[in-house]
């Protein structure tokens, strides 16, 4: 398959709008109780977050997701969309990745889930043709600009499209924040981008042997 939707040449990069206040919201006040742990996986600390919640977004096929549709499977959750440059490839590809490290029955407990904040252009079926070329089980979310405004904000995440660009070939701006849901909808880790495959599959494995 190609990946001309993934990334036109011409594009370049736009700035992500990631603040310095926003980031210290996430990884400081949200966490409310650290795991402690006698000998820490290489990943990020999980902790519970005060973030997160509820949502009801359109998936790939057309159909209404639910949080609770995804009872019983950890997931990586990420914003972004599929003329995305850079960043959105690089996040889906990571997220195969780690979950290519885990054994076949947590691989199995696990997958990603992209929510597109372009949808505009991001009809369910081009979101299914660009999540389902990283990974057949990935999920892609879309919805109305409310909705996703609203979820965005349960998440701290934040995406903006700014002025002057062209009507087709615009950029949008997005937190590139990713998020470790646990198998019961909890926000467990938050990671700026920059994690390893390795890390991400040591959180998750630590998830899944907590909750059995």
């Amino acid at each position: 398959m190609q990946l001309s939707f993934i990334h036109d040449q011409r594009i370049v990069i736009g700035a992500i709008v990631v603040s310095a206040l926003l980031a210290g919201v996430f990884l400081g006040t949200m966490v409310r109780k650290p795991i402690p742990d006698d000998e820490p996986s290489q990943g990020v600390t999980l902790g519970h977050y005060e973030i997160g919640g509820p949502f009801e977004l359109t998936d790939q096929r057309g159909e209404r997701l639910h949080l609770d549709d995804l009872a019983g499977k950890a997931f990586y959750l990420s914003f972004g969309y599929t003329f995305c440059p850079d960043i959105c490839p690089a996040t889906l590809a990571r997220i195969r990745q780690a979950k290519s490290l885990l054994s076949f029955d947590d691989a199995a407990r696990f997958t990603g889930v992209f929510i597109s904040v372009d949808p505009k252009r991001d009809t369910p079926q081009r979101l299914g043709e660009y999540v389902e070329y990283f990974d057949p089980e990935f999920i892609g979310l879309t919805g109305s600009e409310a909705e996703l405004i609203l979820v965005a904000q349960r998440y701290g995440a934040g995406f903006r499209i700014p002025e002057g660009q062209p009507e087709q070939g615009y950029l949008v701006d997005h937190t590139a924040f990713g998020y470790l849901i646990d198998p019961g909808g909890r926000v467990r880790a938050i990671y700026r981008g920059e994690e390893s495959p390795e890390a991400i599959a040591n959180n998750v494995r630590d998830i899944l042997e907590e909750m059995g």
